[in-house]
């Protein structure tokens, strides 16, 4: 079942890769065609820019063609607008003064327009809400449904890194919590879904398709801050498996940064002194430092380590997401277009690390399975499948264990059984050993059902076997006793070549009489079965 789960895994990132990479080209060509062909004008030159004080004013004059049926769209992040045709106020965007969170957030505002509004001068005022905030351009004019088509079609394919970023991390995560399950790779696998899903869900905000459909949305706001805040711990929580100083405290110390950054930003947004927005630069400098101890992590490990396997696969992977995020901004710069080649190194990163984590869980799950097996072998008794003899000695060590608070020896009430197996040897002796390994497994297959159900039974001999069990009474010994008796006798209604007979003695474990522990519960049990085989022998002979 691993191995087809994780064949799924590699086959659904793959595809995933190379279809984000696919739409991520096609839809930037789309772009340029869409500008010369559809009735969508950047009106960001045409713009006068003006600035009185804290206010910031654009105006332009409208087309003197029929504008009727047009649209004006203005994109702001943490502004307040109001937008004026002619003198007259047609739209306004503003905070509610009584509430605690002082942003708007980011907005598509959309400002309808009439036929009655052609050549009439048309006004923004914008109003940062946060003092360093300065607003931009993004001014898109032509129908609603062809700027809503650009707008979509432009970050369409960083929207569609972004999901498959936030698979992955579901992928890893389903295969962390069900096929590993547990354990401290479980941990580790499900450390870095959790980071792939969160850097997913915070990208796919970014795009701002989101604030389309949902425009001047807090909520949206506070996710993409409270997502950017708190995937860093699960990513140090993973990255620290990689080194051989994972347990140094410089990792817990940037959890510990990291979580007193996110309450402080929390708290101070909850009582409306600053806005997640105006705390920002401490989960920036949070961040930072991640990045210094990770690089001083990796110094120490190559120095004292080696480059090791993991250590060199991370490193080349963040040197991918420098040089793709250094080049998306470099091509942005010097042809105003934008390609998503962070999102993209992003992605790989993710699914490099995946599959990386994934075939090492893999090998480590195969090899603690062929020690489960070899285990096995080593404590099963191969004939009857019950456990034997050095299963038993390391079981009843077990139960004499000290207690690990008050280092005292406590044994619980036990029972031990013990039994063995009459005319085993004649049946060798006439019938040859087939017929007596028929007759052990019988004999241990009426054990097993009567003794292991609340104990454990073993085959510690050639026709000898023990079991133990809680002790809870006397007509609980005589019942279990009683029920091998009847099992008997219905084996024996089959007629086999010798008749099935097992002498049985019990003891129970009594502080004051057992000295060696159960050990010695053990020989008296012994005792009572050696008696009780003598008058079997005798009872043959009579016979």
């Amino acid at each position: 079942m691993e191995k087809r789960v994780t064949g799924i895994y590699f086959a659904v990132l793959l595809i995933g890769i190379i279809y984000a990479c696919l739409a991520a080209f096609s839809f930037c060509n789309n772009i340029e065609n869409m500008t010369v062909d559809k009735e969508v004008i950047i009106w960001d030159d045409q713009m006068e820019m003006t600035q009185d004080g804290d206010v910031y004013y654009y105006r332009c004059i409208l087309p003197d063609e029929n504008t009727n049926g047009k649209v004006i769209v203005y994109n702001t992040v943490h502004m307040y607008l109001e937008v004026f045709i002619d003198g007259n106020r047609v739209y306004t965007l503003k905070g509610e003064n009584d509430r605690p969170v002082k942003t708007v957030g980011f907005c598509w505002n959309v400002i309808s327009l009439t036929k009655d509004d052609a050549g009439k001068e048309i006004v923004f005022q914008v109003t940062p809400v946060y003092r360093d905030g300065k607003p931009k351009g993004n001014f898109f004019y032509g129908t609603y449904q062809e700027i809503e088509n650009k707008i979509l079609s432009e970050r369409f394919a960083r929207l569609v890194l972004s999901v498959m970023i936030a698979l992955a991390g579901m992928v890893m995560l389903l295969y962390g919590i069900f096929v590993v399950k547990k354990g401290q790779d479980a941990e580790t696998i499900i450390q870095f879904a959790i980071f792939a899903i969160m850097l997913g869900i915070w990208s796919g905000i970014e795009t701002q398709i989101v604030d389309w459909f949902f425009p001047c949305s807090t909520i949206v706001v506070f996710v993409s801050h409270l997502t950017l805040m708190t995937m860093t711990i699960p990513f140090i929580l993973f990255l620290r498996h990689m080194y051989h100083n994972g347990e140094s405290k410089l990792w817990s110390f940037c959890c510990y940064i990291n979580c007193a950054v996110i309450a402080m930003r929390v708290i101070l947004q909850i009582i409306g002194i600053y806005d997640l927005r105006e705390t920002l630069l401490l989960t920036h400098i949070s961040l930072l430092l991640f990045v210094a101890v990770i690089v001083a992590m990796t110094i120490q490990e190559v120095v004292v380590n080696k480059f090791t396997g993991h250590v060199r696969i991370n490193s080349i992977c963040v040197m991918i997401i420098l040089i793709s995020t250094v080049l998306e901004l470099a091509l942005f710069r010097i042809s105003n277009k934008s390609m998503p080649l962070g999102s993209i190194g992003f992605l790989i990163y993710i699914i490099v690390m995946g599959i990386t984590n994934v075939r090492r869980t893999s090998e480590l799950m195969e090899q603690a399975r062929e020690s489960e097996l070899y285990r096995k072998l080593a404590f099963t008794d191969e004939l009857t499948g019950l456990s034997n003899r050095t299963a038993f000695r390391e079981d009843l060590e077990k139960r004499m264990a000290p207690d690990k608070q008050t280092g005292e020896e406590k044994i619980l009430p036990t029972v031990v059984y013990m039994f063995d197996l009459n005319d085993l040897k004649k049946c060798n002796d006439t019938y040859g050993h087939d017929y007596g390994d028929q007759y052990i497994k019988m004999a241990a297959d009426a054990l097993k059902k009567i003794f292991a159900q609340e104990g454990k039974c073993y085959r510690i001999g050639g026709d000898e076997f023990c079991a133990w069990a809680p002790y809870i009474s006397l007509d609980e010994i005589n019942e279990k006793l009683n029920m091998l008796e009847q099992d008997i006798q219905e084996l024996n209604k089959n007629e086999f070549v010798v008749t099935v007979s097992i002498s049985v003695g019990y003891a129970i474990y009594q502080e004051g009489i057992d000295g060696g522990g159960l050990y010695s519960t053990m020989k008296r049990a012994d005792a009572m079965m050696y008696e009780r085989k003598q008058e079997y022998k005798k009872h043959i002979l009579k016979a």
